[in-house]
């Protein structure tokens, strides 16, 4: 049902489909290309070294991979803020993740260089693309949490919310600033597989609620 609770609203549902179908189908594109690449390893190598420049299969990374989970989230985010109460600065929240599902287009459209070691202008623009998600990602839920405290409908949420907030800021200053050899690439698909599930499980308590 909508806000009103009178009859559904097919925007909402729309819109709440998006954010269920992003992590899911983004899983899908990294585990399928590793598979495809010979010799590459999930565990050892970061995810944007699947659509580095030059890489086999690099447009599907970038395009299916990167850009279509950001288009996603911005939808996610759009459909979030409908879908809760608002407050003072209730709309903090949601603009984070919008800005972040743009910086994951930006991801895709500037691919890292080979190895992800970048040099290049592109390569630069990668590395700063993929930064400021684990940066929005991780402010968003404090200020969506906020949001959960004036809506009954989402109160029950409102501490998963905050932890994931606080994981999700954990883990990212882990990826900046601790090198752990051998497992880095499991290190950052834990630190983004925190807050996709988190947007799995808002977005489908959107679409119950739509």
């Amino acid at each position: 049902m909508s806000k009103s609770g009178t009859r559904p609203d097919n925007t909402q549902r729309l819109l709440s489909i998006c954010g269920i179908i992003a992590p899911i189908l983004y899983t899908i594109v990294v585990i399928t290309l590793g598979l495809l690449r010979p010799g590459y390893n999930h565990v050892t190598q970061f995810m944007s070294e699947l659509g580095e420049t030059g890489g086999s299969n690099a447009i599907i990374m970038n395009t299916a991979g990167f850009a279509l989970l950001g288009i996603l989230m911005i939808a996610f985010a759009f459909g979030l803020h409908r879908g809760i109460s608002e407050g003072k600065g209730s709309k903090i929240g949601p603009a984070l993740i919008a800005i972040s599902g743009v910086a994951v287009v930006g991801a895709g459209i500037f691919p890292c260089d080979p190895g992800c070691v970048n040099e290049s202008f592109t390569g630069m623009m990668h590395s700063v693309s993929a930064t400021i998600p684990g940066v929005g990602m991780a402010l968003a839920p404090f200020f969506i949490a906020e949001r959960f405290k004036n809506d009954r409908r989402w109160e029950s949420y409102r501490l998963y919310t905050m932890a994931t907030g606080v994981v999700t800021a954990f883990l990212g200053l882990g990826l900046l600033f601790v090198t752990i050899e051998g497992w880095m690439g499991a290190l950052q698909r834990i630190s983004m597989g925190v807050p996709l599930l988190w947007i799995e499980i808002m977005a489908i308590r959107l679409l119950r609620l739509s």
